[in-house]
């Protein structure tokens, strides 16, 4: 007869192997954000686990895929990580008003510029609420080695994530790409720095030369250095024949991957303790 210690290494062990037999495709889930029932994704690689996890912010887009891109995830798992994705409220399947749409508003109906840009600034901080639930959520499952948590994201999921390091929530590493390129503004770059001045974990901040503006890099890239290694920023050479593939394909798809994985490997090894 087996023992009760028996039959949950036995479950265990199947759970694991069912997600490893599962790694070619995401698995589809729901958490809680307060009031919001959100939407994401998991993909894991093909040995058992438990892995570390890498948690993406996708950008404004309000239709963002709902298992994240593709090859991201692809780039992670080859590299021993889950790869988790989520929609926050007002995005793709979760509901919630859209975050574009509530920014124009304030545009819209406060005539002082700096008061509606301290709006976008309280937005972006109510929808981090999304983010501290996700990595929450994260931390529950079986399959997570809560030792080694990253974060990345592209755009406003760049802005996303600094503000997730200013909280620290237990991650080890944040990486974002192409932040506030396009809503850069005087308000939103003091916030910004005085979140990576508070960070609880290094920050490698990734742009693509011909992104729609490179100020982030530069003037988060000096705050970076007063921090020291293994905190850095990066701007690579143009990506793409567009602003835009330069702003979002250099963070997302295998060519702009191929570009700047040998970089983020040797930042995760020595922030996450992973090869």
């Amino acid at each position: 007869m087996l023992s009760r210690f028996s039959l949950v290494t036995r479950a265990s062990a199947c759970f694991f192997l069912s997600l490893a037999l599962a790694a070619d495709r995401p698995q589809e889930v729901t958490f809680d954000s307060g009031s919001y029932h959100l939407h994401g994704c998991v993909w894991t690689p093909e040995d058992p686990g438990p892995y570390p996890v890498m948690i993406y912010n996708h950008g404004s887009e309000q239709n963002p895929s709902p298992c994240g891109p593709p090859d991201l995830a692809d780039f992670y798992q080859k590299h021993g990580w889950a790869f988790f994705a989520f929609q926050r409220h007002g995005h793709g399947s979760s509901p919630g008003e859209y975050i574009v749409d509530l920014q124009k508003q304030a545009f819209a109906t406060t005539p002082n510029r700096v008061a509606a840009q301290q709006e976008i600034n309280r937005l972006h901080e109510l929808y981090n609420r999304d983010v501290e639930a996700a990595v929450s959520w994260v931390k529950q499952q079986q399959w997570t080695d809560t030792r080694r948590i990253a974060m990345t994201g592209i755009s406003y999921g760049g802005i996303q994530t600094i503000l997730a390091a200013e909280k620290g929530l237990g991650i080890r590493a944040f990486l974002p790409f192409a932040l506030a390129a396009q809503s850069w503004n005087p308000v939103l770059a003091e916030r910004l720095k005085e979140a990576i001045r508070k960070a609880r974990g290094p920050i490698f901040i990734i742009q693509a030369e011909n992104d729609y503006s490179l100020e982030p890099g530069r003037v988060l890239g000096k705050e970076l250095e007063k921090k020291g290694p293994p905190n850095q920023v990066r701007i690579y050479p143009a990506f793409g024949t567009t602003v835009q593939q330069g702003h979002a394909a250099f963070g997302s798809r295998a060519a702009g991957i191929a570009v700047w994985s040998a970089d983020v490997i040797a930042f995760l090894s020595a922030a996450a303790g992973h090869e």
